[in-house]
């Protein structure tokens, strides 16, 4: 009986231990993405720069639509955002001054050595989040395939896995019942997920293409308007998502979302 007693004490203890280690985790990812998100809005003067990697290869498959991005951020939602573009190289330590990085693929090789994996890692164990767009819209081989590689080395804890549509990155601005895309290579997105929080977000479904105008204005991709509309509100969110996070499970901004939806 006593036995029992200190067995049935022990195995209380340990659950409470490790209820306590898990409280810990979340607590530690919670604090380290807000300190790293308001650390990096302080050193930009409280606006958001839109940042991509420069990588050895196409790193710029859609050069102009950051700048549609920005203009929309800007007049749309009430973040502030810089109508400039913020070029990283993979092992700079102006890397850790963005919250939100891009990593943009079509047909070349992506190349990343182990000196910068280790610094991309590093970045969202700090609290960053990566979006990689793919506008290929081959699965499998060229850049889907190294991606998917380099991927497993950044996060290899927490390896990638589809994004339920249910999830908060479908609802930090607007609310979207299914994943689109200038091209729809998948019908999902997929991420790798430190605590609470994807802090790796792919596409395979060439978001960047749907904002893409040449010099008279003229989109430069085809695609069908309403699903043009549909993915440009997703990467939107995505963009929302980095610099919210989980914070509101439902939505934010709701009278821009009524108005959208309507």
């Amino acid at each position: 009986m006593i036995t029992q007693i200190f067995k049935d004490d022990t195995t209380y203890r340990e659950h409470k231990l490790h209820r306590l280690k898990l409280f810990l985790i979340g607590l530690y990812v919670i604090l380290t993405f807000n300190f790293l998100l308001l650390t990096c809005l302080y050193s930009q003067g409280g606006k958001f720069i839109f940042s991509q990697l420069q990588y050895a290869g196409g790193w710029d498959t859609r050069p102009t639509a950051w700048d549609r991005i920005s203009e929309y951020l800007l007049t749309t939602t009430s973040i502030k955002s810089i109508p400039e573009r913020r070029i990283i190289k993979p092992n700079d330590e102006i890397l850790f001054w963005s919250p939100f990085i891009v990593i943009a693929g079509s047909n070349d090789i992506l190349e990343l050595n182990d000196s910068e994996i280790h610094t991309l890692k590093r970045y969202i164990l700090c609290g960053g989040m990566i979006f990689i767009d793919d506008s290929s819209g081959k699965k499998g081989y060229g850049f889907d395939k190294e991606i998917r590689e380099i991927i497993k080395k950044i996060s290899p804890e927490n390896p990638i896995e589809r994004i339920p549509i249910n999830d908060a990155v479908f609802k930090s601005f607007y609310l979207l019942k299914s994943v689109s895309g200038r091209i729809i290579t998948n019908r999902y997105l997929e991420g790798c997920k430190i605590g609470e929080r994807y802090s790796i977000i792919y596409s395979q479904n060439d978001l960047f293409g749907a904002w893409e105008k040449d010099n008279l204005g003229n989109y430069i991709y085809p695609c069908n308007e309403q699903q043009r509309w549909e993915a440009k509100k997703l990467l939107l969110n995505i963009i929302l998502y980095s610099l919210t996070g989980t914070y509101k499970s439902d939505t934010i901004h709701k009278s821009f979302i009524q108005n959208k939806l309507k």
